[in-house]
């Protein structure tokens, strides 16, 4: 037989709809509609807010009955978490939110009751054991709810000190490689280059040279020294020895054999014109080129040795190996020309 209440209760029964509305769209309800980020050690907690859930659907049966018993009908209203996006969310959060949700439901119980009629003794007692159980239900999952939290904090600490210990890590990897190259950079040079070491600054070899042995230098660990200072005034011979009118050279390095002729006090080797001299360039000499032809019987001209271009004598063996041998083609610094030209003046002396 259904109780009929007294005119005025009225909140009681939306009190009791909104109880209704509560249990069957519970936040336990929620979490497994949500697609929760589970990981392994959140097992526990999902299993006792499983079965919440069970029990919140247990309860929405139990307030239909007793609204129905009150002659009235069971009104579910909207999803009360309408306004929340806790999809994809962590399970220890989810499982704080429904925390606060039994908090609230608690709450809620005791407003209905705080309003029931007195004649609603069959409704007074249900909802009494609803709220014995959802208190039952708050104290369960609190702890295990604050102990996913602090799981979950913890690993996200381990992970942040982890990234940054690699950051660090990383970063004085960097500053001690650069600290190196600084400190590599600035190093003063020796004073002169290690016994048997190529000097890149040697004057007359070509830039792919000074490249490679600059390389050397720095693959062995010996820096390359400074510009080497210019030597003693030479002597006479020491003059006469560096021609610079020496077929291959630079223009840097002819000069420079000018200077040291110069300070020397001895005549460049083209200005000192001795019969000997005039006599080892021969201007008949096969494969020379016609402006180096040109140049010795100039030479010759003025050294007072006149070579006659009718009757051109033919060049003795010996000054033609000892040119051989001046003419290294296996210098370095020459171009493919001169070196083509050296190899086969070699070649011709070795024939003679």
């Amino acid at each position: 037989m259904p109780t009929r209440l007294a005119s005025g209760s009225q909140p009681f029964l939306e009190a009791l709809n909104e109880l209704f509305t509560r249990s069957f769209y519970s936040a336990a309800g929620y979490v497994f509609e949500s697609q929760p980020y589970a990981v392994a050690g959140d097992a526990d907690a999902l299993d006792l807010i499983s079965q919440m859930r069970r029990d919140d659907r247990r309860h929405a049966q139990l307030l239909s009955g007793v609204i129905e018993d009150l002659d009235a009908v069971p009104l579910a209203g909207a999803f009360p978490y309408w306004h929340l996006d806790l999809n994809y969310l962590s399970v220890p959060t989810l499982a704080a939110f429904v925390v606060r949700g039994l908090e609230d439901d608690l709450q809620r119980y005791d407003a209905a009751l705080a309003v029931m009629p007195a004649e609603a003794v069959g409704a007074r007692a249900t909802i009494k054991a609803i709220r014995l159980e959802k208190e039952a239900q708050l104290a369960t999952l609190r702890p295990v709810a604050a102990a996913a939290q602090a799981r979950e904090a913890a690993a996200a600490a381990e992970k942040v000190a982890a990234r940054k210990a690699a950051r660090n890590a990383r970063l004085a990897k960097e500053k001690a490689a650069k600290e190196a190259a600084k400190k590599a950079a600035t190093a003063k040079p020796s004073a002169k280059p290690a016994t048997g070491s190529l000097d890149p600054r040697e004057p007359g070899i070509s830039p792919k040279e000074r490249a490679r042995r600059t390389m050397l230098l720095k693959r062995g660990g010996t820096a390359s020294a400074a510009p080497a200072a210019v030597a003693p005034a030479p002597t006479g011979a020491a003059a006469a020895g560096l021609d610079p009118l020496e077929p291959g050279i630079t223009s840097k390095e002819k000069a420079r054999r000018q200077m040291l002729a110069k300070r020397g006090g001895g005549a460049p080797a083209a200005a000192a014109t001795a019969a000997p001299a005039a006599a080892a360039l021969d201007p008949n000499e096969p494969g020379i080129s016609p402006k180096e032809k040109a140049r010795r019987q100039m030479l010759a001209k003025r050294g007072g040795a006149a070579a006659s271009p009718a009757e051109p004598a033919p060049a003795p063996a010996a000054p033609a190996a000892a040119a051989a041998e001046l003419l290294d083609p296996d210098e370095p610094g020459i171009t493919p020309k001169e070196k083509a030209r050296r190899t086969m003046l070699r070649k011709r002396a070795g024939g003679a």
